[in-house]
């Protein structure tokens, strides 16, 4: 085989692998923040972050993580560890605190977080409380 057409297999291969890495990167990755694409027309949705898996500094990584992706309209209030230190949660989810479906829908769009409760709380600041599971670094 000449010298050209090693080289020239060797690009066609390199393109190849580019490729199938792109495709791995665009359609598995799983649950990443939506934070592209049509915004839902809500006013500001304010946030805890809570850090429910005993994780270091977990609250704290995933407040700046959205902080950094400047998405609009989101206002986190505080990050902290949940109450009493009960780091029990396996999966992230989010505790609505008030009744509002398109905050919610809006919530859910840009974090990926699908679990949900309900804790109604009129007397509250905040819409929601995300508590971030062990599985976090799934959607930030």
């Amino acid at each position: 085989m000449s010298f050209i057409k090693k080289r020239a297999l060797l690009i066609v291969i390199a393109v190849l692998v580019l490729t199938l890495c792109s495709f791995f990167i665009l359609f598995f990755k799983k649950g990443k923040a939506n934070i592209s694409g049509d915004e839902i027309a809500v006013s500001s949705v304010k946030i805890t972050v809570l850090n429910g898996c005993g994780i270091d500094g977990a609250a704290k990584d995933v407040k700046e993580y959205l902080i950094n992706k400047n998405i609009k309209n989101l206002d986190i209030i505080a990050w902290k560890n949940v109450e009493r230190d009960m780091f029990i949660y396996g999966k992230t989810l989010i505790v609505i605190k008030k009744d509002d479906e398109e905050k919610l829908k809006y919530l859910m769009k840009i974090t990926g977080i699908k679990r949900r409760i309900f804790t109604l709380d009129p007397n509250t600041i905040e819409d929601f409380q995300i508590i971030l599971g062990k599985d976090y670094k799934d959607y930030f």
